[in-house]
C-alpha cells in the first residue's frame, strides 16, 4: 500500500486473487484502470482523488486478449490502443469504429475497455453495441464468478449492476458474421451542449429476407434506448422494407423515448430517428454502412 497524499490511500495489487481480496476488504474504494473516466474534467494541476483507490495497472490478466474460432475475448484493463492493435480484420467493423470514439488519440493508451462499460456517469461509445451483440460480461468477486450478458449489466437507473465487492474483469464478444454492423456518434457524450447522441444497428439478411436486425442509442444520461418488440416485428421481412413499415418502426421509438424516465432532448431525438430511417431504408445493402 502506497500512501499518495494525506487524504488519499492508493492499493496496487499484482496478480487478480490479490485485487478480489482488496474488493472484498475495500469495496467503496474506486477502481482506477486508465483513470479517464475518473479525471475527466479535472483542469487543476492539483486535484482531490477519493479517499481510497485500487490500481488494476500491475495486473497483467486484465489486459490479455485471446481470440477462439467463436469468440474474442478481452480483459477488462486492456486499453482502446492494445485492442485496436488486434486488427481490423479480426475485430468487429463497427467495434472497431466505437473504440476510435471512445476519446481523442491521445488518451488510447489509457482508455481501458472496462473502464468504459463501468462509467456510472455517461454510457460511453462501445456500450450500446455490446448490449446488441450478445456479448457477456465476466463478474468476479472473491470465492465467485458469474457471467451477466451486457444488455442487463445497468439497472433501472443506468448505472452498473455490481454488487458490493465484484468486479468487472472480462468480455466476451461473439464472433458473429452481421451482414450489416453500424456505429454513428454525434457529439461529445460528456458534454450535453453537444446534444450527444450514440447509435448503434446490426442487422442479418438472406435472400432478400430480414433475419435479425437490433438497433440500441443513447444521449449523454446513462440510460440506453432499445425497444426488442419493435426489432422483432421486423424479422422475416421482404427487403426493402416498405414505407409503412420504416414510418410505424419510427413512431415506436419515439413512444418509447417518450416513455422513458429520462427521455432525450428534442434535438437527440431528431437525431435518433433521422439515422434510424436511413438504417431501415439500407436493410439489404450492408456497403452503404462502411
Amino acid at each position: 500500500m502506497a500512501e499518495s497524499d494525506r487524504r488519499t490511500h492508493v492499493y496496487t495489487p499484482e496478480t487478480l486473487p490479490e485485487l478480489l481480496q482488496l474488493c472484498r476488504r475495500k469495496p467503496l474504494a474506486s477502481i482506477y484502470a486508465g483513470g479517464t473516466d475518473l479525471l475527466r474534467g479535472v483542469t487543476k494541476a492539483e486535484f482531490a482523488l477519493p479517499g481510497e483507490v485500487i490500481s488494476l495497472q500491475e495486473i497483467e490478466e486484465l489486459r490479455r486478449i485471446s481470440r477462439t474460432d467463436r469468440y474474442l475475448e478481452i480483459g477488462a484493463a486492456a486499453t482502446v490502443a492494445r485492442i485496436l492493435h488486434v486488427g481490423s480484420s479480426i475485430l468487429p467493423p463497427a467495434f472497431y469504429d466505437a473504440l476510435h470514439a471512445v476519446g481523442p488519440p491521445g488518451l488510447y493508451a489509457l482508455a481501458t475497455l472496462g473502464g468504459s462499460i463501468c462509467s456510472v456517469r455517461h454510457i460511453y461509445s462501445v456500450v450500446p453495441l455490446l448490449s446488441i451483440m450478445d456479448v457477456r460480461f465476466e463478474i468476479r468477486r472473491q470465492g465467485h464468478t458469474r457471467w451477466v450478458p451486457a444488455s442487463r449489466f445497468r439497472d433501472a437507473g443506468g448505472a452498473p449492476a455490481l454488487l458490493e465487492g465484484e468486479i468487472l474483469t472480462r468480455v466476451r464478444i461473439p464472433l458473429e458474421n452481421w451482414n450489416m454492423q453500424l456505429f454513428r456518434q454525434m457529439g461529445a457524450i460528456h458534454l450535453q451542449s453537444t446534444s450527444p447522441l450514440i447509435l448503434c444497428a446490426l442487422g442479418k439478411t438472406a435472400k432478400g429476407v430480414l433475419d435479425d436486425f437490433r438497433l440500441a442509442f443513447c444521449g449523454s444520461a446513462p440510460v440506453l434506448y432499445r425497444n426488442r418488440e419493435l426489432e422483432a416485428e421486423l424479422v422475416g421481412r421482404k427487403l426493402p422494407l416498405a414505407g409503412r413499415e420504416i414510418e410505424g418502426f419510427l413512431h415506436g421509438v419515439t413512444e418509447t423515448v417518450a416513455r422513458s424516465a429520462t427521455p432525450l432532448s428534442a434535438l437527440q431525438l431528431r437525431r435518433a430517428t433521422s439515422l434510424t430511417r436511413v438504417v431501415l431504408r439500407q436493410l439489404g445493402r450492408p456497403d452503404a454502412f462502411r
